[in-house]
Order: structure tokens, then C-alpha cells, then sequence
């Protein structure tokens, strides 16, 4: 059995110092293996292999440090072929869980790849207007295509491997003879770039969908239009073909996924029940399921007779906004894209149930002090407070009229401060829901917030480029901290309340001293900062951001401890367990990782 399959798949593919992964990215593409037992699906992170009957987890591939999306283009039981957006070409042997051969040249945007039928040969579509083929065994350069006069989309192969399609950025089709390399015929019809193009298994037919919202079907012999189905401003996603060639089917915009009689194109279901945008399908070579995935971070099994869902894959989020740990450090909660909150218990590591209600995307989270209540913001504009131990939202505050970014919670308890789009603070009683205060000062949308030790500063942050020190009781503004040349992206007071440390887009960090109000220091980071946050006993200062890495240093020396790699895009969220010895990291992978301090800043578990 592979090494993976005997572990949680939180503990795949973990960086040194990390001890858990809580999701798995966001979703490129779907594709059923010929044998239909397993479901490729592209994350953040790699690629992952699911259990179809199961919908459990098998495998997750991964080449080193990649930092990458690998789309699956291609699989013919055996080999798998992924294409990345830097310009590189991989065949997976998806028994051992391996890369076979990697291709990696100047290939400008790769933007699909397929395979011939027999396997020998891979055509990779690229934003500079070159159709390339490759030997698939050697990786050699064989021929190029050229014709299409802006960037290619889309690109798939007939079954008998004898021609190939093509469509773009200049609204045209282009069919190939691959053997004579040579241009067949043009086929015009589409007002918009063409995304995508799949022959009907029997080759005779080509459908193609684009940017205009319709999803044409054309006859491969003589190039006539067969049939234009026309979904206006609802955006199409990816279609497929059943294997029987009876049906093609496609997520659309509206949450649902619709399927067509391929003769007729008269509409044979509409499937629903996915709670965003849909854009992925695939149908099982048997004919009998049909899986969808959709921007909720949901993949979906439909049974195609009866027209009802069989099963679910869940856990791919596309990114993380904010987390937070609870103050006895037994729960661990994350805001997504998915509208909803996730909660895991730390000792064991176990997902419970989420909370729903917000109709966007959850941005921020907030534990009470006596842990039994937990706040959310999101970008609806409302807040939310929840029980944390029933599960329930106890009431929604309403007042800010735009996306809130930022929550804090006072020491009491009882008070809550938010800031967002709207440039304003408010202070709010969550046992009564009454706005209790409006802070204004701030010119552009309030970033971050944060409040003292002592509870008598609020502290923000801002678009405008200032820090804002507030009266935390009575709202009366203290004092402006100037010095940064960009957005003041997140703000965090030390445990002992003596410094404010600002993280900025300027790419610096500095650091103010509270009790003179004076600047301290800045420490030069060389990357957008998104997140900063104190360990505990405050020796240590984390911060993250567009760099994907997390940087340590020693608060007292200044000293950088450690850089951490792990996270494939923006670090946008970082805080501490209550004990000090694990932090977690979230951002715009999709991905929350959890880390142990002391491995981290010395190998061992030594914190």
C-alpha cells in the first residue's frame, strides 16, 4: 500500500516544521481515470487522487516545491498528464505516485495539453499563439503548429488521434491533420475568445464553448454548425462529453449543471443543488455518475438515471482569509470563499460541523475570552455571534455599508470593534447587539484592528497609510502614527502591551513604542505583508504575506529565526495557540497549515 494511503491526508506533503494541513486548495479540474475508480482533482496544492465509491482521499501528487496548479490534461490508466501554470509539462505514473518526466521549457502560458489516443505523443496550447508537440517519452520537440493570431485556449485530440482541434483568443476553431501537419479548415462562428474544445467519443462531432455564453456543436467532416445553444450572460464552465457520446453536459454560472441530448441539443436534466458557480464536469466511463465541481469547494457525485447526488468531496477551498484559536486552545476555527466557518478540534485533530448563514465570503473570525463565543464578519457587511458550543448564531449586527475587514475583540468580553470598506470603526455590545460607538478618521478602507492588553487602545490600520491609536473606552482619537508609504495591512500589540508592530505593503514592518507613541524600528522584509502576529510570552513575532513565506524573528534581538516555506500563494492570516507552541498560517492557496514553534525556530520540539 502506498505510504499515504495509511495516513490522514492532513499529513500529506507537509514542509519541515509543519505537523497538519487542514485543506486542500482550490479546484482547477476534474477527470475520471479510464477505469472510473478514481477522480483526479487539481488543487492548490498538487493533485489529488479520490476513491470515487468512497469519495475518500488516496493520493496526493506532488513535485518538490512545486509552486504550482497542475490541471489534469490527460490519463490513460497509468500515465497522467498535468500541465502548470510556469510553463512546465508533467507525466505522473499514478501507481507509484511519481513523476515520470517533466518538461520544462520557454513555453509561455501553458494553457491545456492532451494526448494521442496512443499515447505517444503530448500538443500543448500557450498564450503565444505556437501549438507544440512533444515525444511523450522522451520529452523531445517534435513539430510546431502556428496559425491562430492571439493567445490559445483550447486544444483536444479525435479519438482515432488523426486530427486535432484548436481555439483561442481570435475566436476561431482550427482543425489539424496531425500526421500532415498540416492546416485542415477554420471554423467561424463564435463572437468571443473560445475556452475549450472536445470531440464527441465517436470523433464525429466538436463542441466548443466561449467567452459569448454559447456552446456550439460542429460537424468535424464539413465544418457545418450543427447546433448553438445559447445561455447568455450565464457564464459556461467546463464540458464533457458522455463516454457513449449521448450527452454533453456543462456547469453554468447560475449554480446549476445543465446536460444535452448531443444530437438534439435539447436540454435532457438540470442538476442543482451546488451553492455557487459551477465549472467542472466529467462523466464516468460507465456512464452511470457524473461528478461537478463548483466554486462552494464541493465536488459532487450525481447518479445520471435518477438525477440525484451520491456522494461529495469536500475540503477544497480556494482561500483563506482569516483564523483564529480558541483561548483554551482546544478548537482551531478558519474563515474561506465558501460562505462558511470551519471548526476543528485540535486534540485529536477532527473537523466538526461548519457554520453557515453568511450569504459571501467569511473574512474574519474572533474568539470571547471565556471561549464560548465566537464572531464572524464577512464580506455582506453584517457580523455574526455564534455559540460556540451549540453551534448556533445567537444574533447578526448590522450597521457597516460595505465589506468588513477587520474584527477585534475587547478583554471584557462584552465589546466588539470592527472595520472595513466603509472607513469607519465601530464598537458594538454583543450581549445587546447596540452600536456602542463610531470611530471616523480614517480616508480610506480600515484594514486591520487591534486592541491593548490594558484595554484602553484600539489601534487601526489603514489603506491611507497610518496607523490610528484610539481611546478604547470613549472612541476619542489619540494619535496618528505616520511612517508608512502604502497600505498598513495588519497591526498587533505585544502580549505585555509595551509595542505595536505594523505590517505594510511598503514591504517593511515597524515596530512603535506604546508608551511614547514614538517609532522604534523597522525591519525590512522585501515582500507585501499581509499578516503579523506575537507569540504568547511575545519573544517571538511571526509575519506573512506576498512572498508566500513566514519569516520569525526574535522580538528582543530583531534577529530573523527562521523562514518557512509551505503555502503556494499569499499568506493572508496568522495566529498563535494559547500555549505558544503551535502557530497556524492561512492564505490564498486555500490552505491553513499548522506549525510546531519549536521545530520551526530550532529542528527540535524544543519550545
Amino acid at each position: 500500500m502506498h505510504r499515504q494511503q495509511t495516513q490522514s491526508y492532513t499529513q500529506w506533503g507537509l514542509p519541515k516544521g509543519a505537523i497538519a494541513r487542514l485543506s486542500k486548495g482550490a479546484v482547477g479540474r476534474i477527470k475520471f481515470s479510464p477505469d472510473g475508480s478514481q477522480l483526479a482533482v487539481t488543487g492548490a496544492l498538487g493533485l489529488w487522487l479520490y476513491d470515487v465509491n468512497s469519495c475518500k482521499e488516496v493520493m496526493l501528487l506532488r513535485a518538490g516545491d512545486d509552486r504550482t496548479t497542475p490541471l489534469p490534461s490527460a490519463w490513460n490508466g497509468t500515465t497522467l498528464v498535468t500541465h502548470n501554470w510556469d510553463e512546465t509539462i508533467s507525466l505522473w505514473d499514478t501507481l507509484r505516485g511519481q513523476r515520470q518526466i517533466h518538461i520544462k521549457q520557454k513555453l509561455h502560458q501553458v494553457s491545456d495539453v492532451v494526448l494521442t489516443p496512443d499515447g505517444t505523443m503530448l500538443f500543448t496550447a500557450a498564450w503565444d499563439s505556437i501549438i507544440r508537440c512533444w515525444d511523450s517519452q522522451s520529452a523531445r520537440s517534435l513539430f510546431n503548429l502556428t496559425g491562430h493570431t492571439g493567445d490559445i485556449d483550447g486544444i483536444a485530440v479525435s479519438p482515432d488521434g488523426k486530427v486535432l482541434a484548436t481555439g483561442g483568443e481570435d475566436k476561431t476553431i482550427r482543425l489539424w491533420d496531425i500526421q500532415g501537419r498540416r492546416h485542415l479548415s477554420t471554423l467561424t462562428g463564435h463572437e468571443g475568445i473560445i475556452w475549450q474544445v472536445a470531440f464527441s467519443p465517436n470523433g464525429v462531432i466538436l463542441a466548443s464553448r466561449s467567452h459569448d455564453g454559447k456552446l456550439c456543436l460542429w460537424d468535424v467532416q464539413n465544418g457545418e454548425l450543427l447546433k448553438t445553444i445559447d445561455l447568455g450572460p450565464k457564464h459556461i464552465g467546463h464540458i464533457a462529453f458522455s463516454y457513449d457520446g449521448s450527452l454533453i453536459a456543462s456547469g453554468v454560472q447560475d449554480h446549476t449543471v445543465r446536460i444535452w441530448n448531443a444530437d438534439s441539443g435539447t436540454e435532457h436534466a438540470v442538476l442543482s443543488g451546488h451553492q455557487d458557480a459551477v465549472w467542472g464536469t466529467a462523466f464516468s466511463p460507465d456512464g452511470k455518475t457524473f461528478a461537478s465541481y463548483c466554486e462552494d469547494g464541493v465536488i459532487r457525485f450525481w447518479d445520471i438515471n435518477s438525477r440525484t447526488e451520491k456522494g461529495r468531496i469536500t475540503g477544497h477551498i480556494r482561500w483563506i482569509a482569516a483564523s483564529a484559536f480558541s483561548p483554551d486552545g482546544s478548537i482551531f476555527a478558519h474563515g474561506s470563499n465558501t460562505k462558511s466557518l470551519f471548526l476543528w478540534n485540535l486534540d485529536p485533530l477532527t473537523e466538526r460541523t461548519p457554520l453557515d448563514g453568511h450569504d459571501q465570503c467569511v473574512d474574519q473570525v474572533v474568539f470571547s475570552s471565556d471561549n464560548t463565543t465566537l464572531v464572524t464578519a464577512s464580506r455582506d457587511g453584517r457580523i455574526f455571534v455564534w455559540d460556540v458550543n451549540a453551534g448556533t448564531q445567537r444574533r447578526t449586527l448590522s450597521g457597516h455599508q460595505d465589506m468588513i475587514q477587520a474584527l477585534a475583540f475587547a478583554p471584557n468580553g462584552t465589546t466588539i470593534a470592527s472595520g472595513g470598506d466603509d472607513k469607519t470603526i465601530r464598537l458594538w455590545d454583543i450581549d445587546t447587539g447596540e452600536e456602542l460607538a463610531q470611530l471616523t478618521g480614517h480616508t480610506e478602507r480600515v484594514d486591520d484592528i487591534a486592541i491593548s492588553p490594558d484595554r484602553r487602545t484600539l489601534a487601526s490600520s489603514s489603506m491611507d497609510n497610518t496607523v490610528r491609536l484610539w481611546n478604547a473606552n470613549t472612541g476619542h482619537p489619540l494619535t496618528i502614527l505616520n511612517g508608512h508609504t502604502s497600505n498598513v495591512e495588519s497591526i498587533a500589540f505585544s502580549p505585555d502591551g509595551r509595542i505595536l508592530v505594523s505590517g505594510s505593503s511598503d514591504e517593511t514592518i515597524r515596530f512603535w513604542d506604546m508608551h511614547s507613541c514614538e517609532f522604534m524600528q523597522t525591519l525590512e522584509v522585501q515582500s507585501h505583508v499581509y499578516a503579523v502576529a506575537f507569540s504568547p510570552d511575545g519573544s517571538i513575532l511571526a509575519a506573512g504575506g506576498e512572498d508566500q513565506k513566514i519569516r520569525l524573528w526574535d522580538v528582543y534581538t530583531r534577529k530573523l529565526r527562521a523562514v518557512l516555506g509551505g503555502h503556494m500563494a499569499d499568506i493572508d492570516s496568522l495566529s498563535f495557540s494559547p500555549d505558544g507552541r503551535t502557530f497556524a498560517s492561512g492564505g490564498a492557496d486555500g490552505s491553513v497549515l499548522l506549525w510546531n514553534l519549536g521545530i520551526c525556530l530550532n529542528g527540535v520540539d524544543t519550545y
